[in-house]
C-alpha cells in the first residue's frame, strides 16, 4: 500500500516538471542578455546595493521568466515582468544586503529559469568587496559610504566627495545607475593626486515612490579598474542613517 502511494505521489510531482520541459522544448522564445555577471567593487558593510540585468525577448514566442531563485537570504530578486513580448525587454534586479561589520570579498548568485530552450536554466552572478571605513580605500577615499536624500528638501539631491589618494591622476566613469530613479553626474575631468571632486546625485523627476533603496556604480581608470558602489536611500518623510567616514565621526566627537 505504502509503495503504491509513493509511486502515485512521485507521478503527480513529475507532471509539472514534464509539462515545463515540454513547453520549453517547443518554445520559440529566445533570450538575449548583455551580461550575466556584475562587479560592484567596494561596498559599504551593512548597506544595500542593487543591479539590474536586462533581458531582451528576441524569439518568435513571448519570453517567460519562470523563476529567479537567489542563492541565499541576503539577496532578493523582485521581478517586474514575468512574460516579455517579442521585441520587448524587462529588468531582473538583484538586491544584496551586506553584513554589518563584514570585510573582504563577497560573491553571490541567483538561478534563472526561462522558456528559452537554448538557455533553460542559468545563473546571474555578482561580486564585490566589503569595507567598513570610507577613509581607508584606494585609489579614492569617500566622504561617506552611502548617501541619503531627504524628500522634504527642495533640491532632492546629495553630493559625494571623492579624494584621490594615489600618486597618479585618475578619471572616473559611470558604470551603472538605476534608470528612472537617479541621475548621477561624475566629474568629467581628471582628479589630480591629493585633490577632491564631487559626484552629484539627484532624484529623477519621474519618481513617485515614498521611499526606495538603490545604488549606482562608478569605476576608476587605474590599473586595477577599481569600482565603487554607492547605496542611495530616499524617503519623503524621514531620513535614514548614513555611514560616515572616520574623519566625519572624529569631527563630530570633538564638538
Amino acid at each position: 500500500m505504502f509503495k503504491k502511494l509513493s509511486t502515485t505521489m512521485l507521478a503527480i510531482l513529475a507532471v509539472p516538471c514534464l509539462l515545463l520541459a515540454q513547453e520549453t522544448t517547443k518554445s520559440g522564445a529566445r533570450l538575449y542578455i548583455d551580461d550575466t555577471a556584475f562587479d560592484f567593487g567596494y561596498i559599504a558593510a551593512g548597506s544595500v546595493v542593487s543591479h539590474s540585468y536586462v533581458f531582451h525577448s528576441r524569439g518568435t514566442d513571448s519570453l517567460k521568466i519562470l523563476g529567479v531563485k537567489p542563492g541565499c537570504g541576503c539577496t532578493k530578486a523582485p521581478l517586474k515582468k514575468e512574460v516579455v513580448a517579442v521585441g520587448d525587454s524587462t529588468e531582473v534586479e538583484l538586491v544584496f544586503t551586506s553584513n554589518k561589520g563584514a570585510k573582504g570579498n563577497v560573491g553571490k548568485s541567483a538561478t534563472v529559469t526561462c522558456n528559452d530552450p537554448d538557455r533553460g536554466t542559468f545563473q546571474l552572478t555578482f561580486k564585490g568587496k566589503n569595507f567598513t571605513d570610507p577613509d581607508s580605500l584606494t585609489p579614492l577615499t569617500l566622504s561617506e559610504g552611502e548617501l541619503v536624500i531627504n524628500g522634504q528638501s527642495h533640491s532632492k539631491e546629495a553630493k559625494l566627495i571623492v579624494k584621490n589618494v594615489s600618486a597618479s591622476a585618475v578619471k572616473l566613469h559611470l558604470v551603472s545607475q538605476p534608470a528612472g530613479y537617479l541621475k548621477v553626474e561624475v566629474p568629467s575631468s581628471e582628479i589630480q593626486p591629493g585633490k577632491e571632486k564631487e559626484i552629484k546625485v539627484k532624484i529623477d523627476g519621474s519618481v513617485s515612490e515614498e521611499q526606495f533603496n538603490k545604488s549606482f556604480t562608478f569605476a576608476v581608470d587605474d590599473q586595477a579598474g577599481s569600482r565603487y558602489s554607492i547605496p542611495v536611500s530616499y524617503s519623503k518623510t524621514a531620513e535614514v542613517s548614513v555611514i560616515q567616514s572616520a574623519s566625519s565621526k572624529t569631527k563630530a566627537s570633538n564638538k
